[in-house]
């Protein structure tokens, strides 16, 4: 689960006051930019001797980022040469530091280390926050609060296969370099794994193909949500644009065109509102 945001508030600010503090900003906000250059002074002085930053700590991250750094900086150094690569390097090196951390056995509880950045992540409302993947720690894309819980509801309502490839997707899309195409697939063989077993059940292969073909030959199909008296709007329609968007996505990112990191934070949220539709019984066939 990620951390919300958790801006101070005040004793005197206003609802609007506190509103505007809670808005999610840059990944790396003014207000967080000391803490950060604080942060990775803390850890590569720990891993410095004789004045220096460790050769070995220096050749593992050349291998790890594929990248060069220097040689021959103490830690304050070592620091500026990173932050001067901007910020999308310098939470790469956090990253792969707090990849490092583990929770404190047998009790599970965060280290101060990393709890310090978290918390003030949270405070300065950054683009980012810490996540606990397993037994480590990393860096993850900030959600709006309630979107990735409506996305946990949704893999807990679904079968198991569907659930695992949705929240396979859904951690893939928070990553700090998320590979867009394992994202779309991931999506997609989510949202066929919900809705076959509702739409086509006696399909042991269910596709979107053969989904969306089922829906536009059968009668009946809609949503349990309420319309206008006149049927507006057409929730079949409205289901099968829904389906047809991620079939075209995979169509298209074959076809050889680009793929980007937003449109796989969209269809991932996308896959996310189908499989707990056709989870949650949402879509249903009246005879």
């Amino acid at each position: 689960m990620l951390r919300d945001v958790e801006p101070w508030r005040a004793w005197d600010a206003t609802d609007d006051e506190y509103a505007e503090l809670q808005i999610i900003r840059e990944p790396i906000p003014d207000t967080l930019s000391d803490t950060i250059d604080h942060w990775l002074y803390q850890w590569f002085a720990g891993q410095s001797s004789y004045g220096r930053v460790n050769a070995s700590i220096v050749n593992e991250l050349v291998a790890a980022l594929r990248v060069m750094l220097p040689t021959n900086f103490d830690a304050a150094g070592f620091v500026e040469a990173i932050r001067a690569e901007g910020d999308r390097y310098t939470l790469q090196l956090v990253d792969y530091v707090l990849a490092k951390q583990s929770p404190y056995p047998p009790t599970g509880e965060m280290p101060p280390f990393v709890a310090g950045l978290a918390r003030h992540m949270d405070l300065s409302a950054s683009a980012v926050c810490v996540a606990q993947e397993g037994s480590r720690y990393r860096i993850a894309r900030r959600m709006v609060e309630g979107v990735e819980q409506a996305a946990q509801r949704a893999v807990d309502d679904a079968n198991a296969t569907a659930g695992q490839h949705l929240a396979t997707a859904w951690r893939e899309m928070q990553s700090m370099a998320p590979d867009a195409s394992k994202v779309l697939r991931e999506s997609i063989q989510a949202v066929e794994a919900a809705a076959g077993p509702i739409v086509i059940p006696k399909d042991t292969r269910p596709q979107l193909s053969k989904i969306v073909g089922a829906l536009k030959q059968q009668e009946g199909w809609g949503l349990v949500l309420a319309q206008r008296d006149d049927a507006y709007p057409d929730h079949a329609v409205v289901l099968i644009g829904m389906l047809e968007t991620l079939a075209f996505a995979e169509q298209h990112r074959h076809s050889g065109h680009g793929y980007s990191e937003v449109e796989a934070v969209g269809h991932v949220q996308l896959a996310a509102t189908l499989t707990g539709w056709f989870s949650a019984g949402v879509v249903v066939r009246r005879q």
